[in-house]
């Protein structure tokens, strides 16, 4: 058998087991605070192109005004039985889509 001789460890040894970690720990670091930042960069963009877009869309609101395009008179009770008609109808249509969702394809058991 070799047995190695104890005794003090070599500057290579002290460089793997102290700076090499801490190097890597420090990359870490400073590419965390990159990505950070950059993710930050983005939002903020977002949340200006979403600012104008809402101050954009407030402003043809009220350029708009009262032009939707509709001159008819509102007659009381004909648009709520407009409205409760579509309503039925796709709620019929969902039972009957979740009711075909259900079914399985499961092989047969052999007895």
């Amino acid at each position: 058998m070799i047995v190695r001789a104890g005794g003090p460890p070599s500057t290579n040894v002290l460089i793997l087991a102290f700076v090499l970690p801490f190097s890597l720990f420090v990359g870490t670091l400073v590419t965390a605070a990159r990505v950070a930042d950059d993710l930050d960069q983005r939002f903020l963009r977002e949340m200006e192109i979403n600012q104008a877009i809402m101050e954009e869309n407030e402003a043809s609101d009220d350029d708009s005004g009262d032009e939707d395009g509709d001159d008819r008179q509102y007659v009381e009770g004909e648009e709520e039985e407009e409205d409760e008609q579509p309503t039925v109808e796709k709620k019929e249509a969902v039972v009957a889509g979740a009711a075909a969702t259900r079914t399985r394809n499961r092989p047969k058991r052999k007895v």
